[in-house]
């Protein structure tokens, strides 16, 4: 075997308890988990089962020692679509729960009220305005 000159170990392919040996990083378990409630979060139709598995996957992150990123991303972004999603539904129900109760006390035909046009019948309504 050879040494370089003013060395006087030896390269003889052990390690020993001195080398750097890298050792495996842990893995979180929910990781996965998060990416998909992140990806779900995405999706305005699925922003509550994104929310849920976000939520999941960030508290099982969280008591098995890990930081979730996704997870919290797909919290946040869930948690907005979400409340945009009954911000609309509340706006949007009221304003169809107004047309009904009008339709309900004009009765069928149609029917002009200021600029807009109540078409109503029986179990069904439509209402327009002019452009």
């Amino acid at each position: 075997m050879s040494t370089l000159a003013g060395d006087d170990t030896v390269n003889t392919g052990v390690s020993s308890s001195n080398d750097i040996v890298p050792v495996a990083d842990r893995v979180d378990p929910f990781r996965v988990f998060g990416i998909v409630g992140f990806v779900l979060s995405l999706f305005a139709i699925l922003n509550l089962a994104g929310l849920v598995i976000s939520i999941i996957a960030l508290v099982r992150s969280e008591r098995a020692g890990f930081r979730n990123r996704f997870a919290l991303a797909g919290v946040v972004l869930a948690g907005l679509g979400v409340l945009v999603t009954l911000i609309i539904v509340a706006i949007a129900g009221g304003a169809l729960v107004d047309a009904a109760q009008t339709c309900a006390r004009l009765g069928d035909g149609v029917h002009t009220i200021g600029n807009a046009t109540y078409s109503c019948a029986p179990g069904s309504f439509y209402v327009s305005y002019p452009r």
